[in-house]
């Protein structure tokens, strides 16, 4: 039987459209299917495309389609699976970012809606001290929040030391690639990533096979390291570099961002220090910061009864705006106000009050989350 994904798997191999128009496209046609089945007047009427790139787009269905086919045949000869931007398991704290990938490919699938999950990046020349506070935060997370899942890049230096820790301390891990799913790079890291598949982990990328290694991928998977996470904690940076831009993305994507500080004599604490001093960085010297800022809990009967307790408390519009935020990792004010149908008056006056009984927390631009998760 032929995989109906093949039309949200062909939608990233046409001409000329990157995953944000990817994205506009299916909202336009109403599913992937349905862009393929459009007319050439069809995708001109679309304001803002044109008809050169329209007919560009319209004469790349078929190979968009052939290029599909391809990738299913390898996708199933060699245990990989993917999972689209239209499917209901895609990641929900990824579908929140604008510029997410539209088909993310993985080996052994992740548990993406997994309550803590938390990425780890850094220099890739990583000192004793980054690697010692590695080694002793994953270790403190591990045995409190045995459930929490560390994202990197497999790189060199914080990467591979952040990877390594988690196995050590059996956290679930996952790798993010710059490159096809066909190899792993660099090659001396090779059996690490084997052992995080082995060890449940995943290994994820959104590049197809056959896809050219350059170097401007790796900065391009940095959005799906910020955004596949709650928070992205940069151990070790200097003033630029993939870590730089990792963070400029999290705190695009509203995440919570936290850098270790170093010495200001030491070049590869410049970018972390730096990042502080401008507040786009929290400041971390534990994971003591990490649960205060991120209002984590010890997953203990009393916290849980505690936040039951809390919950039964609120009134219904209260508990409306509760249930809608569970469902996502981070949400804005109009998208709450489309999904309770509240007025605008009764919705700020509630999500006042529920911050005032700490069980909302409001962001910058008006982003709100639940402080249970």
């Amino acid at each position: 039987m032929k995989d109906k994904r093949i039309y949200s798997l062909a939608v990233s191999f046409l001409t000329g459209v990157g995953d944000i128009n990817a994205k506009k496209l299916i909202a336009r046609f109403g599913s992937a299917e349905a862009i393929f089945q459009s007319s050439l007047h069809e995708l001109q009427k679309i304001f803002g495309i044109g008809d050169q790139i329209s007919l560009r787009l319209y004469n790349s269905f078929g190979s968009a389609l052939q290029r599909a086919e391809e990738e299913l045949v390898y996708i199933y000869a060699n245990e990989v699976d993917f999972v689209c931007y239209s499917d209901d398991d895609y990641p929900e704290r990824l579908r929140e970012c604008d510029d997410s990938p539209i088909v993310l490919y993985f080996k052994n699938k992740p548990a993406f809606n997994n309550s803590k999950i938390i990425s780890i990046v850094g220099t890739r020349n990583a000192t004793k001290y980054g690697t010692d506070f590695c080694e002793k935060l994953i270790s403190d997370i591990a045995e409190k929040y045995p459930e929490t899942i560390i994202i990197s890049g497999l790189a060199y230096g914080i990467d591979i030391s952040a990877h390594r820790e988690a196995l050590k301390n059996n956290l679930t891990t996952w790798a993010v690639m710059g490159h096809s799913l066909e190899t792993v790079y660099p090659a001396k890291h090779k059996r690490t990533a084997q052992k995080i598949i082995e060890s449940g982990g995943s290994i994820l990328s959104d590049f197809p096979h056959g896809s050219i290694t350059d170097p401007t991928n790796f900065v391009k998977r940095n959005r799906i390291v910020a955004g596949l996470c709650d928070a992205l904690i940069i151990v070790e940076s200097g003033n630029k570099g993939g870590s730089m831009i990792t963070a400029n993305i999290a705190n695009h994507y509203n995440k919570d961002v936290f850098a270790v500080p170093g010495s200001v004599n030491s070049i590869y604490s410049e970018g972390c220090n730096r990042l502080i001093k401008t507040n786009r960085a929290n400041l971390i010297e534990s994971l003591q910061d990490i649960e205060y800022i991120m209002n984590w809990k010890p997953n203990s009967p009393g916290v849980v009864q505690q936040s039951l307790n809390l919950y039964s408390a609120l009134n219904e519009t209260e508990k409306i705006i509760v249930n809608v935020l569970k469902n996502y990792e981070y949400l804005d004010i109009d998208n709450i106000f489309r999904q309770t149908n509240l007025d605008t008056n009764t919705l700020s006056m509630s999500l006042l009050e529920l911050e005032f009984k700490n069980i909302v927390r409001a962001l910058p631009g008006k982003i709100f989350t639940l402080k249970s998760k």
